[in-house]
């Protein structure tokens, strides 16, 4: 039984998959640590399977396992595919592009062992993207920061995870799947470590500008309740002005009686009206909210350690 399981989702990396395995094989290998390599296969426009088998026959299969998934599933749930085969205690994550190092993986272990934490995250420095690429991800982080409060700032695709705390992800289920939320959700025990960004070896990011739109969108729908929070709040606030003016409109009326014919009316109809539709709209929202959370299956408590 390895002690850990290397998970790396694979679209786009026919030309930096061996000398990823290489590196990672010669890190182990040094740190005479047990291992095992999981590629899934996530359908992408090059050659990459051929190269994972090719890797399989050269080192084995108790070593590299190979999974090819029916369609492009998209990389998180394509990592979760590699959680339920992994057999190791810890499980290690990283990119097919070699902007992981796989030598900083000491420095996840140690961070880990220093605290027994649940997941220890690579905290990148320096960002090797494109600028346009850098910019859109420090404005997405920042969203997410502010949409899912409890996501641990230093969040990234370079991760080691406790095996129990991996597997708990499996259970749950979602139209987005997005790991860190889910990981977010199962355990605070969370901390980082500093780990180098490499640039891409070869090839181009997979994620276009669409795609990271798509991709925050996606994330802030599913994970965060900042939206509806919003539209909740601002439709409590157009409720209390709408009715407040109609009252007064109300009480005008019958007082001083200096309105135009009809207007009285036609304003405490709409303004209360339009104030109760959004009231409305607001509370569905609160219950739909409510609803994905249930569907998601998140758990309601999950024991630590028990004495």
């Amino acid at each position: 039984m390895p002690e850990y399981s290397v998970v790396i989702p694979v679209y786009h990396g026919q030309d930096t998959l061996r000398p990823l395995c290489e590196q990672i094989h010669q890190f182990f290998t040094a740190t005479n640590r047990t291992f095992e390599i999981i590629f899934v296969y996530d359908c992408g426009p090059d050659h990459s399977w051929e190269v994972i088998k090719a890797l399989q026959a050269e080192l084995g299969s108790g070593l590299i396992k190979a999974i090819h998934l029916s369609r492009n599933f998209g990389q998180h749930n394509a990592l979760l595919c590699g959680f339920e085969e992994a057999q190791g205690r810890f499980i290690i994550t990283m990119d097919e592009d070699l902007q992981h190092r796989p030598a900083d993986v000491e420095h996840l272990i140690r961070r880990q062992q220093e605290g027994d934490f649940d997941i220890v995250y690579g905290k990148l420095g320096e960002l090797q993207h494109s600028l346009f690429r850098n910019v859109t991800s420090r404005m997405m982080r920042l969203l997410l920061r502010v949409g899912i409060p409890d996501l641990h700032p230093d969040y990234s695709a370079f991760r080691l995870i406790k095996m129990e705390i991996a597997h708990y992800c499996l259970d749950m289920r979602n139209s987005y799947t997005f790991l860190d939320g889910y990981l977010t959700w199962i355990t605070m025990h969370v901390a980082s470590t500093p780990v180098t960004h490499q640039k891409r070896a070869a090839g181009q990011s997979a994620y276009t500008v669409g795609k990271l739109v798509a991709y925050s969108i996606n994330i802030f729908a599913t994970f965060s309740n900042l939206p509806i929070r919003l539209l909740s709040l601002m439709s409590i606030l157009v409720f209390l002005l709408t009715t407040s003016y109609s009252a007064y409109v109300l009480i005008r009326k019958l007082v001083y009686d200096d309105f135009l014919l009809g207007f009285p009316s036609l304003i405490i109809s709409i303004g209360f009206g339009v104030g109760l539709i959004l009231l409305g709209i607001g509370i569905l929202g609160e219950y739909i909210h409510r609803i994905n959370l249930k569907t998601t299956r998140r758990p309601n408590f999950i024991k630590r350690r028990l004495d």
